[in-house]
């Protein structure tokens, strides 16, 4: 090997470990901007975590226009959960391309297993996720499947996961953030673990606003709110409109008694940059309940004359 193929192979290596870590800490934009020097020539796993973090900023057209549908590169995958994104009513039918395609072939990159866990995740069948990610030794596919467990309330399973991750890469960015997501949903004084997760790479990294809302979260459950307020604030600077911060915004205002007009607000704003959110569906789903409820068991006129 040449002295400048060597350094060639050098910076790519570089360049895919610093992208993929931008991306595991929310720092979307840092990803890209690691990854866009070495487009020309970058590999598709390289190149995954730039497109990958388009998606997560809502730039998926950038994905349509790179990645064409006759490429026979696996980033194809990710212009699946692009489209996925875009037009929920094709959900089965790009599932069952990627499903095809994950049983058909050797997926050395791994994109196309995280590509189809991702749109599963996406349309609420972690089951069918946890599936697909079975049995990998890939750290990306494990942290992946600790989020699903969670999802599902299988806290047990997801510690079980994480010990496994531990053995592979104790030091490892996603075996740390996985030991957080755990420690959070284990509540009490185990979220302190988390805490100091999340502020050991706010400091080796910078801090995102998926960071700073980790510690939010900790603030908010060992009931330290001025400190929640410092953070939730900051990772507004960060990104004014971030969905988890206008959530623990909310949260904060309600456990801290502010005013019902605050609440609103960031409902409001929750509702016009996320309408499609889990959030917000469950919330509307929750509210029409309610009302069909009061009107169930609203008293009529007769027995309020009885009475």
């Amino acid at each position: 090997m040449s002295r400048a193929q060597q350094q060639n192979d050098e910076d790519v290596n570089s360049a895919l470990f610093d992208a993929r870590n931008e991306y595991y800490i929310g720092n979307f934009m840092g990803s890209i901007n690691f990854v866009l020097p070495e487009q020309g020539t970058a590999g598709a796993e390289l190149l995954s975590y730039m497109y990958l973090s388009y998606l997560a900023i809502d730039s998926g057209r950038i994905i349509a226009s790179d990645i064409k549908e006759n490429t026979t590169t696996p980033l194809l995958a990710l212009r699946f959960v692009h489209e996925a994104f875009e037009q929920p009513s094709r959900i089965e039918e790009l599932l069952e391309k990627l499903t095809d395609k994950v049983a058909s072939d050797e997926d050395e990159t791994n994109i196309w297993h995280i590509a189809t866990a991702i749109v599963y995740c996406y349309d609420g069948q972690f089951e069918n996720a946890l599936k697909i990610l079975h049995g990998s030794n890939n750290l990306e596919s494990m942290a992946l499947s600790v989020q699903c467990l969670l999802r599902l309330h299988r806290v047990d399973l997801a510690k079980q996961l994480v010990a496994k991750m531990q053995e592979i890469s104790d030091d490892a960015t996603l075996t740390q953030l996985a030991q957080a997501w755990v420690a959070l949903a284990q509540g009490t004084e185990v979220m302190q673990d988390a805490f100091h997760i999340y502020q050991e790479f706010c400091e080796k990294f910078i801090p995102t606003p998926a960071l700073l809302n980790g510690q939010a979260v900790v603030h908010l459950g060992l009931e330290r709110y001025e400190e929640a307020e410092a953070v939730l604030r900051q990772s507004l600077t960060k990104k004014h409109n971030d969905y988890d911060t206008l959530i623990n915004m909310m949260v904060l205002s309600h456990l801290t008694g502010k005013s019902t007009e605050t609440i609103t607000r960031y409902w409001e704003q929750l509702r016009q940059f996320y309408p499609k959110s889990d959030f917000i569906v469950d919330l509307d789903k929750k509210s029409a309940e309610f009302d069909r409820l009061c009107l169930e068991y609203e008293p009529n006129g007769e027995q309020l004359l009885a009475v």
